[in-house]
C-alpha cells in the first residue's frame, strides 16, 4: 500500500510538469530557437582612399525573430585592403561618436596587407524584427592610404524556426552560401576566366529581388605595381579596377569584388554558369583563388510541417527515500498523432542521483536501444499506457533518492524526419518502490 501510494503521489507530481510538454508542445514553443550565421557586403573602392569615405549598405533579415529575446548574438565588420604609410583606421557606424574603434596601423616601408574585425561598441546593427535596414560604414584613414579596399559584415543570430504545420511557410528566409570559383598553380600575369557553377537549390518563387548581396573574394600573392581587374561573364558594365601599390617582395592580398551590373541574380531555383575574368596588369599573382559569396532570400520547403523532434527535461523528483528508491519502469498517457493517432514515436531518457542540484555531475541520462545503454539511446515507449521498464545493461538506477526523465516527442516514426502531425504527451507516470 505504500509503494501505491508513493508511486500515486509521484503520478500527481509529474502530471504537473506533463501539463507544461502539451502546452509547450502544442504551440511549437518546444522548438529550440535555431541561429545562422549571414555576411553582406558592404562595399569596396578601386581607388586609393587616403581621407574618410562612406559605404551605404542594407542588411536583410527574413527569419522571424518575434519573441526571441536578443537576437542578434555577434555583429562586427571585416574590412581589409593594403596600406601605406603609418597612423590609424577609424571605423564608425552611421557617423555615431559612440561606435568608434580607431585602430593603430605600425609605419611600413612597403606596402602590407591587413584585415580588421571591427565590432560597433554601440551595437547599431541589432535588428530585433524581421526585415530590411539600412547602415553606413564610415572609413576613417589618418597618415595612411588604403589600396584595393573591401568590407563585409558578418551577422549571427538567434530566430523561431517556421512553424508551417499545414506545409506552407509563414515567412521568408535568408542564407549565405559560399561556392568556390577556381584556383591557379601557376603564376597569373595576363588574363585568365575561371569558369564556375553556382547551385540555388531553395524556393526563390514569389520572392521579391531574392539575392541580396552577391560578390567575390579574391586571393593571392602579387608581386610589381599596377592593377588587377576582375569582370563577370566578360561583360564590360561589370569591371572593377582594383590598383595595387608597386611592392618590393611578395605582398598577399585580398580583394572583395562587387559587380556593379549584378549579373550573379538568379530569381529562381537551379544550376546557373558564370565566368570571372581576371585581368592583371604590371603584376604577377601567385596563389590565386576564389569563392563567391551569395546572400539570399527564399522561402522554406516545410516538409512534413513539424521538426522531426522537440524535448523537455523535467524537474527533479524526490522520492522521500533517504536509502534510495528502486526504479521499475515508466510510461505515458496521450496520444499518437495524424488521423489514425498511429503517427510519430514518444522516447525518455532516464537518470537518478543523490543531488539535489541539477549540476551535479552525477546527474547522466541514459537510455536503452537493442542491448545498449548509452547517454545517446533511448528507452522507446511508442504506445501510450503501457510501462517500459527502466533496465539499463551496466547502469544502476537504483539506490537513488531522486530522479529526472527527459522525453523526446518526433513528428515522424523514424524520430529523423519531419512529419505533418505531432503526439501528444498529457502526463507521464514513473513506477518505484522503496
Amino acid at each position: 500500500m505504500r509503494a501505491t501510494t508513493l508511486t500515486l503521489r509521484s503520478r500527481l507530481l509529474l502530471a504537473c510538469v506533463a501539463a507544461t510538454l502539451i502546452a509547450v508542445f502544442t504551440v511549437r514553443a518546444f522548438a529550440t530557437d535555431q541561429a545562422k550565421t549571414i555576411r553582406t557586403f558592404i562595399g569596396d573602392s578601386d581607388t586609393q582612399i587616403s581621407g574618410p569615405v562612406d559605404k551605404p549598405f542594407s542588411l536583410y533579415i527574413g527569419d522571424n525573430l518575434s519573441g526571441v529575446t536578443d537576437p542578434i548574438k555577434s555583429a562586427y565588420v571585416a574590412a581589409s585592403g593594403i596600406y601605406t604609410g603609418g597612423g590609424t583606421l577609424e571605423f564608425r557606424m552611421n557617423g555615431s561618436a559612440p561606435s568608434s574603434r580607431v585602430f593603430t596601423l605600425p609605419n611600413v616601408s612597403a606596402p602590407t596587407p591587413f584585415e580588421i574585425l571591427y565590432k560597433d561598441p554601440a551595437s547599431t546593427v541589432n535588428p530585433a524584427t524581421a526585415g530590411t535596414y539600412s547602415y553606413t560604414l564610415n572609413v576613417i584613414p589618418s597618415g595612411i592610404t588604403v589600396s584595393a579596399f573591401g568590407a563585409e559584415v558578418r551577422v549571427t543570430y538567434r530566430y523561431v524556426p517556421d512553424s508551417c504545420p499545414d506545409g506552407q511557410s509563414t515567412n521568408e528566409k535568408a542564407k549565405t552560401i559560399r561556392t568556390f570559383i577556381g584556383d591557379s598553380d601557376t603564376q597569373i600575369s595576363g588574363p585568365v576566366d575561371k569558369p564556375f557553377s553556382l547551385y540555388i537549390g531553395d524556393n526563390l518563387s514569389g520572392v521579391t529581388d531574392p539575392i541580396k548581396s552577391a560578390y567575390v573574394a579574391a586571393s593571392g600573392i602579387y608581386t610589381g605595381g599596377g592593377t588587377l581587374e576582375f569582370r563577370m561573364n566578360g561583360s564590360a558594365p561589370s569591371s572593377r579596377v582594383f590598383t595595387l601599390p608597386n611592392v618590393s617582395a611578395p605582398t598577399p592580398f585580398e580583394i572583395l569584388y562587387k559587380d556593379p551590373a549584378s549579373t550573379v541574380n538568379p530569381a529562381t531555383a537551379g544550376t546557373y554558369s558564370y565566368t570571372l575574368n581576371v585581368i592583371p596588369s604590371g603584376i604577377t599573382v601567385s596563389a590565386f583563388g576564389a569563392e563567391v559569396r551569395v546572400t539570399y532570400r527564399y522561402k522554406p520547403a516545410c516538409v512534413g510541417g513539424y521538426p522531426a523532434t522537440g524535448a523537455v527535461t523535467s524537474v527533479v523528483f524526490d522520492t522521500g527515500v533517504a536509502e534510495g528508491a528502486a526504479y521499475n519502469s515508466i510510461l505515458w498517457k496521450g496520444t499518437l498523432g495524424g488521423p489514425g493517432q498511429d503517427t510519430g514515436r514518444v522516447r525518455f531518457q532516464f537518470a537518478t542521483s543523490n543531488a539535489t542540484s541539477t549540476s551535479d555531475p552525477s546527474w547522466v541520462f541514459y537510455g536503452a536501444s537493442g542491448g545498449s545503454c548509452t547517454t545517446n539511446t533511448w528507452f522507446d515507449a511508442s504506445v501510450s499506457d503501457t510501462p517500459v521498464e527502466l533496465l539499463c545493461p551496466g547502469v544502476s538506477f537504483s539506490n537513488k533518492r531522486y530522479f529526472r526523465y527527459r522525453v523526446q516527442i518526433c513528428s515522424a516514426n523514424n524520430c529523423t524526419d519531419p512529419g505533418a502531425a505531432t503526439p501528444v504527451v498529457t502526463s507521464v507516470v514513473v513506477s518505484w518502490s522503496p
